[in-house]
């Protein structure tokens, strides 16, 4: 697909492998978390301590968190322009209203303490916090069978809505309400074709048991306005997977079976071509009502 590419190229966090990170207590969480609606991306600069973040995360998982759906650290490691010492810390959010009532509390005690304690692990740029509305169109019993469910392989499209006239030519869509309608309307399409192929799996060479792994996307526009540098794209698809390896087959197949429906896409958005692949961790914060 060519929908997948630049929120990622600044690299930390919906769903997260280059360190190996513990995410056992995600298996506690007694809240079951809700479909989020709200996401803020945070560019974040490893510290000196960085070899304890296995701590940083864990107790990160002990603190209450009203409204958040879970969290998401990502590092690129393929694509994109991020420089070595930079992550991306994602936030999911039940509502944008749960975010901002976070936000303007301003942090607790608990939370100033956290972040004290580990600045020279990782510290973020809070102020500098970008804001995206994100739809995760695909259920839950559809995704397959996630192995442990904190690890996995984020894919970027960076994307612009436009139209294309009669001669060829692509422009800018100025209504860009109109392309979120546009995508919304190809969603069910796209996932009866990706139902559609997960059946047929079994002739592909990088299935090992007759089966696709584990596959979600979601897409995010801009809630608002965001620093100038993100604005250059109106959308980014970001496909999730279980490993590189299913990423690259998945990918292939696309290329080969998926014509018809990469053609109704380009009717109303254009992606850049190179993608940007990063190691992907999910982090659930104790959640709370």
């Amino acid at each position: 697909m060519k929908i997948i590419g630049n929120i990622f190229g600044l690299a930390l966090l919906v769903f997260l492998g280059y360190v190996s990170i513990d995410f056992d207590a995600k298996e506690d969480v007694p809240i079951k978390p809700k479909t989020p609606t709200f996401s803020q991306f945070m560019t974040c600069e490893i510290g000196e301590n960085w070899s304890n973040v296995n701590v940083m995360m864990d107790e990160w998982n002990d603190m209450d968190v009203s409204g958040m759906s879970f969290a998401l650290g990502h590092r690129v490691y393929e694509g994109g322009d991020a420089a070595d010492n930079e992550v991306l810390w994602q936030l999911f959010w039940d509502s944008k209203q749960k975010a901002d009532a976070f936000w303007n509390a301003g942090p607790t005690e608990e939370f100033k303490a956290w972040a004290d304690r580990h600045r020279s692990v990782m510290h973020c740029d809070g102020e500098g916090r970008r804001n995206y509305d994100v739809d995760l169109p695909r259920p839950q019993d559809k995704q397959g069978e996630w192995d442990g469910d904190t690890v996995l392989v984020s894919v970027a499209y960076q994307c612009k809505f436009t139209t294309t006239d009669e001669d060829g030519v692509v422009s800018v869509m100025e209504d860009k309400e109109e392309g979120k309608r546009l995508m919304r309307e190809m969603y069910g399409e796209f996932m009866d074709y990706v139902d559609e192929q997960d059946k047929n799996a079994s002739w592909h060479v990088w299935s090992k048991d007759g089966k696709r792994g584990p596959y979600n996307f979601g897409v995010y526009t801009h809630n608002g306005e965001n620093p100038e540098q993100f604005m250059e794209y109106d959308f980014y698809w970001m496909n999730y997977y279980e490993t590189d390896e299913e990423a690259r087959g998945r990918l292939a197949s696309w290329l080969e079976t998926g014509g018809e429906l990469q053609a109704k896409f380009d009717e109303f958005s254009t992606c850049e071509e190179s993608l940007i692949y990063s190691n992907s961790y999910v982090i659930y914060p104790d959640l709370i009502n």
